[in-house]
């Protein structure tokens, strides 16, 4: 897998979940300089609503973890006490951080959906993966900033990841 650093400039780059977490968590400065690059746009940062909901629930579930609201960060564990959910605000600084970086944000549609069950064949990936490989395929993406590597299985794309996540 090629290396976030290594993504050529001026390229579309699809933008997963765990790059939004790693980076603004400061966990990956290969992470953080990729969404750094964005904004600047030396690259183009496309990602979909959703991945921007699948980050907010991580860094929703991490704040809860981190200051001791629950155990482990699973939703199960938030689940079981829902009340402290209210005193959670520092997750939203960070989503408010990804809305206001330079990325291009979309949508999926029903055709999307539909197409992603091919991708879930054909790549042998789950459900959140498929979405992305068949939104990246309706848009003609190629280059994809991960830290996943079940997109593995994917043909056509270039996965670029980080090696610095702590």
């Amino acid at each position: 897998m090629p290396l976030i650093p290594t993504i050529p400039a001026g390229s579309d780059v699809f933008i997963d979940a765990n790059i939004f977490v790693y980076g603004l968590n400061y966990r990956s400065n290969q992470c953080l300089q990729l969404l750094q690059r964005c904004s600047r746009e030396e690259v183009i940062g496309i990602s979909l609503f959703e991945i921007v909901n699948e980050a907010t629930h991580v860094f929703m579930l991490e704040e809860a973890h981190r200051k001791g609201l629950i155990g482990k960060p699973h939703a199960s564990e938030l689940k079981r006490d829902p009340s402290v959910i209210p005193s959670l605000i520092d997750y939203w600084l960070d989503t408010e951080r990804i809305l206001a970086l330079n990325l291009l944000l979309f949508p999926t549609d029903e055709q999307i959906v539909r197409n992603a069950q091919s991708q879930r064949q054909s790549a042998s990936v789950l459900t959140n993966d498929s979405m992305i490989l068949s939104w990246m395929r309706a848009f003609g993406i190629t280059h994809l900033a991960t830290a996943d590597r079940d997109f593995n299985g994917a043909t056509g794309i270039t996965v670029f990841g980080p090696d610095d996540v702590v």
